[in-house]
């Protein structure tokens, strides 16, 4: 009767053994010979895309089943995803509403990225979530505080998603489909310079006297103009400074006439019109605005 008892409590420890070596991604078919020379059964899974030896063990002289059979989203995303964070952010760009603006949110991406508590910070093409992802170890005090830091800096009013949203965002972002990583949303500034360049060749379109070629070329000037400025900025009070928009409105203007002919090119102030059109808000703020054509204040 003793070495039954034995024989069965050492069963019992070798299969929680196995079940601990499984969920490590060590097991193999040894811990399966071994259990089954005590009279356990075990059988193989896969634990988060891995073979193991599923920690499912019947201990048969107890008449007992402990099964584990946990996926990997109960288990190995909790231990992903305490190490994201995401946060509501007004970064729409007005100009072109279906995306982020890439002026405004790049300095925000480049500081988080600069903290030495931060691996990644991504923006949602959409411009409305912030993604930082930190680095291990850190306690939730050390994230807040990092974080308030940042979008002070910024001047950006920012709000902690959790609960269902965080899962929504989670999901999405471990795709890092529609999500750009720091200086990545240029590409939004470039979409946002087209949008521009489409509008406003409408106004230089009424000078029926423009042939195609040179309208083409005219186009493409506006969309490099304000993609360089959007890219150059040199403060965010910048963005917001019609000054700064009808010197790079004025560039355009000058261009035109020079290959299209003298007074070709409709004025600066006309341009100015058109593109201050576009309702925006102050980017310091810490509101929804988009480096488009505005007033500051």
């Amino acid at each position: 009767m003793k070495r039954k008892t034995n024989l069965i409590l050492l069963g019992t420890v070798l299969a929680v053994v196995g079940t601990v070596y499984a969920f490590s991604g060590y097991g193999n078919a040894h811990s399966c010979n071994n259990l089954l020379a005590l009279g356990t059964d075990c059988n193989a899974c896969e634990i988060g895309g891995y073979s193991n030896i599923n920690s499912a063990a019947v201990l048969s002289s107890l008449n007992t089943t402990v099964n584990f059979n946990m996926g990997k989203s109960a288990l190995l995303e909790t231990l992903e995803d305490k190490d994201i964070s995401f946060f509501n952010v007004p970064l729409v760009c007005n100009a072109a509403p279906t995306i982020g603006c890439g002026s405004r949110a790049k300095p925000v991406l480049t500081s988080f990225e600069k903290s030495p508590n931060v691996k990644e910070a991504w923006l949602n093409r959409e411009g409305t979530t912030v993604a930082v992802v930190w680095k291990n170890n850190l306690n939730a005090n050390t994230k807040t505080k990092t974080a308030n830091t940042v979008f002070s800096e910024h001047n950006l009013n920012a709000t902690e998603i959790s609960s269902d949203e965080y899962s929504s965002n989670y999901n999405s972002f471990k795709t890092h489909e529609g999500w750009l990583k720091g200086s990545d949303v240029d590409k939004l500034s470039k979409e946002e310079a087209s949008v521009f360049a489409q509008r406003l060749i409408e106004i230089v379109k009424e000078n029926k006297g423009i042939s195609t070629n040179h309208l083409n070329k005219i186009e493409q000037k506006i969309a490099d103009e304000f993609y360089d400025f959007f890219l150059n900025y040199k403060s965010i009070k910048e963005l917001g400074n019609p000054n700064a928009y009808k010197t790079v409105l004025k560039n355009i203007v000058d261009y035109g006439n020079e290959i299209a002919g003298k007074n070709s090119m409709p004025s600066v102030d006309a341009l100015w019109n058109e593109c201050a059109n576009t309702p925006s808000k102050s980017c310091e703020n810490g509101e929804s605005c988009s480096s488009s054509c505005k007033t500051a204040g």
